[in-house]
């Protein structure tokens, strides 16, 4: 009887190790299917931040809730656990955060930046995690692309079972832009702060005119469309059939003959342009660049597929954008006579950035970190000009690599997945990245791990890369690693944002949010041991604890340009009054958002734990009317609850893009929220002592069908207001 006992005990235990260790893997295969198997060593694109005005430094996203993967920690042991080629291990939770890192930006960002529905969230986890594999090369096989796609699929499966309600509807979204390539978008849009393309050319003509302007672009399928939002109703030339005819406006860009698309024409500086980038590619957002004379620079990095990692450089500014970049051939080259520069090289990268480099022969060069220069997967810095031809000869369409000696950064240690944003002064790049090795000389902790997890990914590197001008012509960038800063801070605190512009200030801000509340954590990087302390708010003479609700939206931090800058903190937060009970709104002709705002300052120059003080603050009151019976328009139906997919004129609004500039006469930073439903006129917030005013109260058509904005502000400067949730007043 025992020996029996013995033999079905061991027969079970033989069961239980052999549904764990394949009946997830055969689900997942069933259930999933395979992504496209491309390039080799290429790793997935990883986040990036786009800098919307001139005075941003960062914009923290994320919604203080940490970045991480949301699988279970017990999840290793569905995951193959052997050694790498390097004799490395990976627990399945850092293996894969890079991947899991973009899917929780998506779920919080993507409806309202990119119009990502869940699937489209999912589908890119699954090809993310499928290249990670593939470059980490976990396992005893040198490369098994078919192991991958198992474990891409599971880590799918992973997150769909225990965080798809995690998803954020046009309830929860909020805009942050994060990717590098929204390919899987079908449409987006992006505003962009600018100084006024021709105040400087023509003083008299706009004299009157507010000091900088809100560029919006429209991206439908890569086909691109940019519209000054702020800009007033002005021709920008006179209609005319002489080609020798040309404005005060356009010789400031060059122009010294008219080009036949501006003959017979009255263009208004107001007016929607297309924007001819080259077709046939992939065009996310364009970056802002402010270099040190404070000129603008937009220039877009757009792949030309997921095949390989070429991509087509284009650098313009505001004055060509508003008239005319019609080129004469279809080419991403110097040889298509655009008016806008056009680079196309292989950057090694899926995410390249631009940088400007004082000294250089070309200002704005495009940069990459790379992993693909060599066999054994070292770290690179890639550099090209963003703006000189290309040569046919010499390897030229290619950027050039120099890769760093340290032994911190070869064979793909410490790398991690650079799933921090990374971070582009004049002259310096700053990474983060986690460890995804599994980093212990305890074979009890190791062992623990492996059943348990290491939740947070707590280690990882801070790289500062310093960037000179090329030894010699057509050559790369002098890159060198200055400093590597170990760090043991959960990643609960992700993503960390710069506080200032300036070179080798490694000050940083996070948001904290817990279930009622959110704070700003500090991080000091040039300390040798750096921890997380907390920054003060103040209101009142008294300290103030934020509502969690104000970390829904991501938050603006900006260091002014004046002889004793100031840095500030740019909070918002909204909230649709919808009635208790189940509301009817089929028939609804009104829908109504609470939208507040707060801006807290100290002295760029003060300690990093020095209060940041409130300066001013609103509470506004949207109302939006309608025209009945048109509830398929999204700007024509109230929001209905049980239906978290369906935009309304006031989801919009909640989740909309906050943009900060000098948008009125006087020169102080007012606030902007562009509105998806009337794209030309957007809501600004004018500085009125320690509140906000809007400049218009009123927008939109009394139709057919009608369509209008009401809105009306009052100061906010009660602590018990901004620490609680927004209370709906009654109408």
């Amino acid at each position: 009887m025992f020996r029996k006992v013995i033999r079905w005990s061991v027969a079970l235990i033989v069961v239980a190790v052999l549904v764990l260790a394949y009946l997830p893997s055969f689900i997942a295969d069933s259930i999933y299917k395979n992504v496209d198997d491309i390039t080799d060593g290429e790793m997935p694109a990883t986040v990036t931040a786009f800098q919307s005005g001139p005075d941003v430094v960062s914009t923290i996203g994320g919604s203080g809730e940490g970045l991480n993967c949301s699988l279970p920690p017990w999840a290793n042991i569905f995951f193959d656990g052997g050694r790498d080629s390097n004799q490395k291990r990976h627990l399945v939770l850092q293996r894969f955060r890079q991947a899991c890192v973009f899917h929780d930006l998506c779920y919080r960002h993507g409806l309202a930046t990119y119009g990502y529905n869940q699937n489209d969230c999912d589908r890119i986890l699954q090809n993310a995690a499928f290249r990670l594999c593939l470059y980490i090369r976990n396992g005893s096989q040198e490369s098994s692309a078919a192991r991958c796609q198992t474990d891409s699929k599971m880590v799918l499966a992973g997150v769909s079972l225990g965080g798809y309600d995690a998803y954020r509807g046009w309830d929860r979204s909020t805009y942050f832009e994060f990717d590098s390539d929204p390919s899987r978008s079908n449409g987006f849009l992006v505003s962009r702060v600018v100084d006024h393309p021709f105040k400087a050319a023509a003083p008299a003509k706009y004299g009157s005119d507010p000091d900088q302007v809100i560029l919006m672009f429209e991206n439908v399928r890569s086909n691109l469309a940019v519209t000054c939002i702020t800009c007033a109703s002005v021709p920008v030339l006179d209609w005319t059939t002489d080609p020798n005819a040309v404005s005060a406006e356009l010789r400031s860009v060059g122009v010294t003959r008219l080009p036949e698309a501006l003959l017979k024409r009255e263009p208004m500086l107001s007016e929607t342009m297309p924007v001819w980038l080259p077709p046939r590619r992939r065009h996310a957002a364009p970056h802002l660049l402010v270099d040190g004379a404070g000129k603008d620079h937009l220039i877009w990095m757009s792949r030309n597929n997921p095949q390989d990692s070429m991509s087509c450089i284009v650098g313009a500014d505001a004055a060509r954008l508003l008239t005319n970049t019609l080129p004469s051939r279809d080419l991403c080259s110097v040889d298509a006579g655009p008016s806008l520069s056009r680079v196309e090289v292989d950057m090694f990268a899926t995410s390249p950035l631009p940088m400007e480099v004082p000294g250089s022969p070309d200002l704005v060069y495009a940069t990459s970190i790379s992993t693909q220069k060599t066999k054994e997967q070292h770290l690179s810095f890639c550099s090209r000009s963003a703006s000189r031809k290309v040569e046919e000869s010499g390897g030229d369409d290619q950027s050039k690599c120099v890769t760093f000696p340290e032994p911190e950064v070869r064979k793909g240690a410490a790398l991690g997945a650079f799933q921090n944003f990374p971070l582009v002064r004049a002259g310096q790049q700053i990474y983060f990245a986690r460890d995804i090795d599994q980093r212990t000389d305890s074979l009890l902790t190791a062992a623990w791990q492996r059943a348990f997890g290491n939740s947070f990914s707590p280690d990882g590197a801070l790289l500062v890369i310093d960037v000179a001008p090329p030894l010699a012509a057509k050559g790369p960038l002098s890159a060198k690693l200055k400093k590597i800063v170990r760090f043991n801070i959960d990643d609960r605190f992700d993503p960390m944002m710069p506080i200032t512009r300036k070179v080798d200030d490694l000050r940083f801000l996070s948001l904290e949010a817990s279930k009622s509340s959110v704070h700003l954590r500090t991080i000091d990087f040039a300390r040798d041991n750096p921890s997380v302390g907390n920054a003060r708010l103040t209101m009142g003479n008294g300290d103030v604890d934020l509502d969690r609700s104000w970390a829904e939206r991501p938050i603006l931090v900006l260091e002014t340009r004046e002889a004793r800058p100031k840095t500030k903190l740019v909070f918002s937060r909204g909230e649709i009054a919808i009635e208790p009970g189940k509301p009817d709104v089929s028939h609804a002709t009104t829908e109504v958002l609470t939208l507040q705002t707060l801006v807290f300052e100290r002295d760029a120059a003060a300690p990093l734990d020095a209060p940041f003080v409130k300066s001013a603050g609103a509470a506004c009151r949207i109302v939006y009317e309608f025209e009945a019976n048109h509830t398929d328009w999204p700007c024509y139906r109230a929001f209905d609850p049980d239906r978290t997919m369906r935009a309304s004129p006031a989801t919009r609004m909640q989740a909309s893009q906050m943009l900060v500039g000098r948008f009125s006469q006087g020169g102080r930073h007012g606030l902007a929220f562009p509105d998806l439903c009337l794209k030309s006129e957007p809501i600004i917030l004018a500085p009125q002592g320690g509140t906000f005013a809007p400049l218009s109260e009123t927008a939109g058509w009394n139709g057919p069908p009608k369509l209008t904005r009401t809105i009306k502000c009052e100061p906010l400067d009660a602590a018990a207001i901004v620490s609680r949730p927004i209370a709906q007043k009654a109408p």
